[in-house]
């Protein structure tokens, strides 16, 4: 080859790319920086120690979380103990939904329906005492179904990672062990077995490793009486908290400013929509609403990085207890995909996103794709990964922090991590793919199942009392400490020294 052709084919281009390998973060560091633990090593904590001494000594029961989401592989083993199977309620493959089990609401309900709240707006009384109805007939062939159910695994994947980040408990390692592995000869046509059967422990914890969550599973598109009876069913079971992290396709806020009219919706919307649909939709809000103030209402501000934050967390306002959740980066600063709005109620760690457009530039430098040549020099300038030792700029907009959120997956083929194998758990339980039990997990789902974990915990440990008809209200200001919002600084973050009871009337 020729000096001329040697020198034309070194482009500038094909210089050193992305290292594709990050600094080392603990996967648990959400902890840390909530302030639930405050050592990585020990795992000290005082919420902790405050939640087991209260609940072993005053018998108080478990903090209930309804999980309003897909449902949730209950068989993880860091969430067996968690999850409450026998009151989820699947409102995927039935309209009145399959309840878990047939006499697990007789200590709930009782023998005569209980009344619509006052609070409680009267076009959900009809569906109010029709569920309950429904309830106590418990499961039977009536509610066979052709479609699958919601509880299947397939469906299951983002409800078990939020459930993981809410109150997963750790298993110790004497309680599992590794699978054996079988080796073929060829030469002999034999197995021989290797010494591979040794405990391993699946040491993973959500933020309240003392509540039981309670999924409440509904479809992908769901209308608003299947949201209005998961909302009820939640009141019903008496839920301390709920965590929401999806919108409400209502069609007043596909369309902002749009008079509530069957015919202007559908002029801005481009479909019909009906009056009684629109009235289904305002009954489900007003709900929403009223539910909230007597129990706090975890929801998503969304994940496009816009002005307006996701429906129903838009509806957050000082009169109420719905909490809209935004995502912090390790880095201290908001997400890259976060709203870009101050009505944001509170910021939690999460993940962070690759963005590049005339707002923010921010990309991950320490990728294998990433090519500085693709950048002016003052570009690059201004980026650079959180962590990074060879990052010795302070942390900017530019910024991009690798560290994403740890949670419980699927095991086996449906979870985010999927795995080559069908089935991860052999003969007696043993594991046959440990790595498919946990995912990456991040977006402001991820920053809720945290904010809801966390009021969980307060409750669990005595700091937050319930009570009232303005507890989700009270919860609320505790939860964000008196701080202001503020987009730029991604505050108020949630912390645990932030929860106290002089703030608020809790």
């Amino acid at each position: 080859m020729t000096d001329l052709a040697q020198r034309q084919i070194e482009i500038e281009s094909d210089t050193a790319r992305g290292r594709g390998d990050y600094t080392a973060f603990h996967a648990l560091w959400h902890l840390a920086e909530i302030g639930v633990v405050t050592d990585l090593k020990s795992f000290a904590s005082e919420a902790w120690d405050l939640a087991a001494e209260r609940l072993d000594g005053e018998g108080q029961r478990s903090t209930r979380v309804a999980l309003i989401d897909t449902s949730v592989a209950a068989g993880h083993p860091n969430l067996a103990d968690a999850i409450n199977a026998r009151f989820a309620l699947d409102l995927f493959s039935s309209r009145m939904g399959v309840p878990g089990a047939r006499d697990a609401y007789e200590g709930i309900l009782g023998d005569d329906n209980r009344t619509l709240p006052e609070d409680f707006p009267d076009g959900a009384a009809q569906l109010w005492a029709d569920l309950q109805d429904h309830l106590k007939s418990g499961p039977s062939e009536a509610h066979a179904s052709p479609v699958r159910a919601a509880n299947a695994p397939n469906f299951s994947a983002h409800g078990t990672a939020m459930a993981g980040l809410i109150g997963a408990r750790p298993v110790a390692c004497e309680t599992t062990a590794v699978a054996q592995v079988r080796v073929f000869d060829p030469t002999t046509g034999t197995y021989s077995e290797l010494p591979m059967g040794q405990s391993v422990a699946f040491a993973y914890s959500g933020v309240d490793p003392f509540c039981e969550i309670v999924p409440i599973s509904t479809n992908f598109d769901p209308e608003p009486e299947q949201l209005i009876l998961a909302l009820l069913y939640a009141a019903l079971i008496d839920a301390d908290v709920i965590v929401l992290a999806r919108d409400f396709p209502a069609p007043a806020s596909l369309a902002p400013g749009v008079e509530h009219s069957p015919e202007a919706l559908s002029r801005a919307l481009g479909v019909d929509v009906a009056a009684h649909e629109i009235e289904r939709w305002t009954v489900l809000e007003e709900l929403t609403i009223a539910l909230s103030k007597r129990v706090p209402i975890v929801c998503a501000a969304g994940n496009g990085a816009q002005q307006r934050i996701l429906y129903p967390g838009s509806l957050a306002a000082d009169g109420n207890g719905i909490i809209s959740v935004g995502a912090r980066t390790a880095a201290g600063q908001s997400a890259s995909y976060s709203p870009v709005s101050d009505h944001v109620t509170v910021y939690a760690p999460s993940g962070d996103g690759e963005r590049l457009d005339d707002k923010m530039q921010r990309l991950d430098v320490q990728s294998a794709g990433f090519n500085p040549n693709d950048h002016s020099q003052f570009y690059r300038g201004n980026l650079g990964s959180f962590g990074d030792p060879s990052n010795v700029a302070d942390v900017g907009p530019g910024t991009h922090a690798p560290q994403d959120l740890i949670s419980t997956d699927v095991p086996g083929r449906a979870g985010y991590n999927s795995s080559p194998n069908a089935q991860v758990f052999g003969r007696d339980g043993a594991i046959l793919d440990y790595r498919s039990a946990y995912c990456r997990f991040s977006g402001t789902s991820g920053a809720v199942a945290l904010t809801g974990g966390l009021l969980s915990l307060a409750l669990s440990a005595g700091r937050l009392t319930k009570g009232g008809a303005h507890f989700g209200v009270n919860a609320k200001a505790a939860l964000c400490g008196g701080a202001a919002q503020s987009y730029a600084k991604a505050e108020p973050a949630i912390h645990w020294r932030n929860l106290s009871p002089d703030v608020g009337d809790v």
